[in-house]
């Protein structure tokens, strides 16, 4: 029989489970409500008998939204512990791998087809190097993929919960920004009436007027540009940044890349360099799956 594996994404909000063979090919997808979850485990042997025999299982890779310490994971946004020592024993000992979350989906990035990923910025002489996973989504995270040789080593990173700069503004004076990433431009933060007053104040809008679309978006492009454009520095990330994420989705349809791009190449004797810098959004609906598909397991 054909060996397969299960793949499992586990997010603040959703799981995404599906089955994925040699070919790397994704099917059998499901999505429940990650509140549904209390044992993991339990969840994919659910899952696995009603997809079919076990019997050509290899095994089973999972990406979670938390940092992954000691073969587990404790979520960030949800009361949920995963133990990959707990899901190998529902599976018979099957080798079990645990990857954060944007760990997975930049493992994702040489698999992608051209139709699965979009341009928001192709320079004429786009520089090479490590690429950037930049989520923002529920929450605000980022991992960093590197070539190794033949292969490729894929690094979990937490900049989200970097402090930024109280000082932090827009031109024209406003406050954008006196707490972590993540409380300025996730979804969570997003969902906070006084951070979009913030981020939509503008101080040079028609007397009376509270907020603006306009100043909003520009607010949002400028902050994410800049963050974007320091992690970039921070990680040496010359390959490319690749958005993925709801924010970044919804964002992306009508964004001030003006705005962005400004903020993004400010950086001193480095912004010839930034304007070389690769801008993507990952467009397949499930790229942690993908990553996950083509772990290797050795």
């Amino acid at each position: 029989m054909t060996p397969w594996r299960i793949v499992c994404d586990v997010g603040g909000t959703n799981i995404r489970i599906a089955r994925a063979d040699t070919e790397r090919q994704i099917i059998d997808t499901i999505v429940r409500p990650t509140r549904e979850c209390t044992s993991l485990a339990a969840f994919l042997r659910d899952y696995a008998d009603r997809v079919g025999s076990t019997d050509s299982l290899e095994g089973v890779a999972i990406a979670a939204a938390g940092p992954v310490e000691d073969g587990g994971v404790a979520l960030t946004n949800r009361p949920l512990v995963i133990s990959a020592a707990d899901v190998s024993a529902a599976f018979g000992d099957r080798t079990v791998r645990l990857l954060n979350d944007l760990e997975a989906v930049a493992w994702s990035l040489p698999s992608l087809q051209p139709e699965q990923v979009s341009s928001v910025r192709a320079p004429d002489a786009p520089l090479s190097g490590p690429r950037l996973v930049v989520n923002v989504g529920t929450g605000f995270g980022a991992a960093l993929l590197v070539a190794t040789g033949k292969s490729w080593q894929s690094v979990a990173c937490e900049p989200g919960h970097m402090k930024l700069a109280g000082a932090l503004a827009a031109a024209d004076g406003t406050l954008l920004a006196d707490g972590s990433i993540e409380d300025t431009i996730s979804g969570l933060a997003l969902a906070r009436a006084e951070t979009v007053a913030r981020l939509g104040t503008d101080a040079t809008a028609a007397p009376g007027t509270i907020y603006s679309r306009h100043a909003f978006n520009r607010n949002f492009s400028a902050l994410l540009g800049q963050i974007c454009g320091d992690l970039v520095l921070a990680c040496g990330a010359w390959g490319g940044v690749y958005f993925c994420g709801s924010v970044a989705a919804e964002w992306l349809r009508q964004p001030d890349l003006p705005a962005f791009l400004a903020a993004f190449e400010a950086k001193g004797p480095m912004a010839p360099r930034m304007a070389r810098v690769r801008i993507s959004q990952i467009l397949a609906p499930h790229p942690a799956l993908i990553g996950l598909a083509a772990l290797p397991f050795d």
